[in-house]
């Protein structure tokens, strides 16, 4: 409980109180206790010095010397009389008002009434104040008579009261410093805990700045006093259903784009297949009707004709897996020869690499069996993809390395370019239905290239960077009893 309250607003700002408080009692405290001792030291002179004035007035009268002789001697028990020192004068009067002796010469036998106008009033008393008006110097005056044979001696010990009144006023400056260097740190440490103690606050006043400008992909920190920290787990909450609501409407958005697309697609799809099944039946007829006579003219015509009823065949097998995009694909699988399946899909390109200037490489272990059970149709189609998507990417030219890497279980297949590279915000989308950065792209190439690897089993992630270039890595199992399904 003590904790919490502690680490409450109110129980932070209750402490830091507590904290200014003790601190200003210790300080004035020590300042006291300063001037206490300063003051008692003073007050100890004073009582030295009043008992030795009163000691000299008697042995004045018992040796028979002058007050101005027996003063001013020195030493630890000599009084000192001037300007500065706590008795300021001794007067000894007789009965006649006149000055009998005094601890300044020149006012022997002068006549006290004229005497008294050149100094401060003389008081009885040692507690009443006793200033004269226009003058700074403050005096007591200690008075008592002693009866001598030739009549009664009043004695007069002026006592100067400057040493008490600078120990006054060195006290009120000592105070007066200190309480303003009080008052300049507490300023400063009210200013840093504020700042401190509001700090969060203003955290979250800007989060909420930036929230409302868009921001959400963010969070605050959670940190000062339990409230702000409430306020800011509280804050990050609403981030997270923000952008928990901002991805389930881009969801929405690209799945309705996609059923229009879709549903577009589907029709274009559909209308494209008539014209391919004509191209399909007038090969035959071409294939028939015209072919050479020569046995080595008939072999040519008759392979690229095959070859382009192969690509017309995986067209239409093309336009069978748009159409049925969304639903599990039937694989054909049989084994193949990766490394052939790669030269024949570099065969496809082999003329625009030529033309852009781009070198080729395909490397492979020395010894390593490239055999594996896949649909080479469905393949070929991701491969396809890949290499064009390459070769459009290294428009200057370039090199396009691809590596066959087996192991016990799988078959890892690298395509590295060194193009333009790709955005991180690009590599987020790739693989997105619809998704492209081509003026002429449909966005379903490396959709359906995934969705294909995914279908054996296997696994695609592309790394990139702009400038530098891109890697897909494919991972296919090497046999269908592996595939992770």
């Amino acid at each position: 409980m003590l904790r919490r309250f502690v680490a409450s607003f109110r129980g932070q700002i209750v402490t830091f109180s507590v904290a200014i408080l003790l601190v200003t009692a210790v300080a004035l405290s020590v300042v006291n206790q300063r001037l206490e001792r300063r003051t008692t030291e003073v007050v100890e002179e004073y009582i030295r010095d009043i008992t030795l004035a009163t000691d000299i007035v008697y042995q004045s009268f018992s040796r028979g010397e002058y007050l101005y002789d027996l003063v001013n001697r020195g030493g630890p028990q000599g009084l000192m009389i001037d300007d500065e020192s706590v008795i300021s004068r001794i007067l000894v009067i007789d009965q006649d008002g006149l000055v009998f002796d005094s601890s300044n010469r020149s006012e022997i036998g002068r006549r006290f009434d004229d005497l008294i106008r050149d100094v401060p009033p003389f008081q009885p008393g040692d507690l009443n104040l006793a200033a004269a008006a226009g003058r700074r110097d403050l005096g007591r005056t200690l008075k008592f008579s002693i009866e001598t044979e030739r009549g009664v001696r009043r004695i007069f010990i002026a006592i100067s009261l400057d040493r008490l009144n600078q120990v006054k006023e060195a006290g009120d400056r000592g105070r007066l410093l200190l309480l303003t260097g009080l008052g300049a740190l507490m300023i400063v440490a009210i200013a840093i805990f504020t700042r401190r103690l509001t700090r969060p606050i203003v955290g979250l006043s800007q989060a909420a700045r930036r929230v409302t400008e868009g921001e959400i992909d963010f969070q605050v920190p959670v940190d000062g006093p339990e409230e702000a920290g409430r306020l800011a787990r509280a804050f990050n909450e609403m981030l997270v259903g923000l952008r928990r609501n901002r991805s389930l409407e881009e969801e929405l958005q690209r799945a309705e784009r996609a059923a229009v697309i879709g549903r577009l697609a589907s029709g274009i799809a559909h209308e494209i297949r008539n014209p391919l099944n004509f191209i399909n039946l007038s090969i035959d007829y071409l294939r028939e009707k015209y072919a050479p006579v020569e046995p080595g003219g008939r072999e040519e015509y008759t392979g690229i004709l095959t070859t382009i009823k192969d690509e017309l065949a995986r067209l239409n097998r093309l336009v069978s897996s748009f159409l049925s995009y969304g639903r599990p694909a039937k694989l054909k699988l049989r084994q193949i020869d990766l490394r052939g399946l790669i030269e024949e899909v570099r065969s496809l390109v082999a003329t625009r690499m030529v033309q852009q200037g781009i070198d080729f490489e395909l490397a492979v272990p020395t010894g390593a069996e490239t055999v594996i059970t896949v649909d080479p149709e469905l393949i070929k189609t991701c491969f396809s993809n890949l290499m064009i998507n390459a070769v459009e990417a290294m428009s200057e030219g370039g090199r396009l390395s691809i590596s066959l890497q087996p192991n016990d279980h799988e078959m890892n297949i690298s395509f590295t370019d060194t193009g333009e590279g790709m955005t991180a915000e690009t590599i987020d989308r790739v693989f997105e239905p619809y998704f492209s950065t081509k003026e002429t792209g449909v966005g379903l190439g490396l959709p359906l290239t995934k969705k294909i690897i995914e279908e054996h089993g296997g696994h695609i992630s592309v790394s990139s960077s702009p400038q530098n270039g891109t890697s897909f890595l494919v991972m296919l199992p090497l046999d269908p009893g592996t595939r992770q399904l």
